[in-house]
């Protein structure tokens, strides 16, 4: 079986020049009417009619853009039918044809895609696997509510679910919860409570997916150091302009000029209000 792969592994070479000569000269075309030969032509018929086709396609002589290309492909012809194996090989595919499929490598090898390809194609996986894990998300967090909702229920009016208007404390997993008519809350240790409904649970978009998000993320996290940076760079200055003598002087222009900044924004929301109204 490793002797057929890599016997497999050569013929790519034959598939590749069957493809581009047949592009080039036409579909009839063939290495051995390309060089005026018969399949029966012998190695010191190749190597004469390799020498007469060279000098038509000689880059040198031949003015065509391609002449370069058609040069290389007589030269690796040539070579293929004057290895006995190879020329077997091609034999072969002459008279039974080359197979439509020829394996996942031969073709990675023939259309390899460059790095932006693969970079937007992994981004794409990334993207839908992580939409598909958000979908799932979701209806694990619906499901979740749905048990709680049940099995508070089941404890606080009994098996035979028969609904009670009182308020009952149950545990479920440990967790708190104040079953109350047809509501079920959640008790945090805050104090807190918040009612269960699994029409609460937020239904992903795909804008939540990873492409979309960490674009934002690091806008934010640029915004904030910039914010950071501005921020003392107002300290700095302060305190060059006055001078402190203690830590104490200069934590009281920081709050100052805290209090400034939120002076300003309170005073826009306030400005934009009045255009408002």
């Amino acid at each position: 079986m490793r002797f057929t792969y890599l016997i497999f592994l050569e013929d790519h070479e034959i598939f590749t020049l069957v493809d581009d000569l047949e592009a080039s000269e036409g579909n009839d075309v063939n290495f051995y009417s390309w060089l005026g030969l018969e399949p029966t032509a012998t190695e010191e018929d190749i190597n004469r009619a390799y020498r007469k086709l060279s000098l038509a396609v000689h880059p040198d002589k031949n003015p065509d853009a391609k002449s370069k290309e058609k040069f290389a492909r007589l030269g690796r012809i040539k070579t293929i039918l004057r290895n006995p194996e190879e020329r077997k090989r091609y034999d072969f595919f002459l008279k039974n044809g080359v197979p439509k499929w020829r394996g996942t490598g031969y073709y990675y090898s023939r259309y390899r895609p460059g790095l932006g390809t693969v970079l937007i194609g992994l981004l794409v996986l990334i993207s839908f696997l992580h939409y598909i894990i958000l979908w799932i998300n979701y209806f694990q967090e619906k499901n979740r509510i749905r048990h709680y909702i049940k099995e508070s229920r089941e404890i606080a009016w009994g098996k035979r679910m028969k609904k009670q208007q009182t308020k009952k404390r149950v545990f479920v997993n440990d967790l708190s919860f104040m079953v109350e008519g047809d509501h079920v809350f959640f008790l945090a240790d805050d104090g807190g409570e918040y009612v269960l409904d699994e029409e609460t649970v937020v239904r992903p978009k795909i804008t939540d997916v990873i492409v979309f998000v960490l674009p934002g993320w690091f806008y934010n996290n640029i915004k904030k150091q910039f914010s950071v940076k501005k921020t003392n760079s107002l300290v700095n200055s302060e305190y060059e302009k006055e001078g402190f003598s203690s830590d104490d002087d200069r934590n009281e222009v920081v709050d100052n000029l805290r209090n400034k900044t939120r002076r300003r924004r309170g005073g826009n929301k306030r400005q934009n209000s009045k255009l408002k109204s």
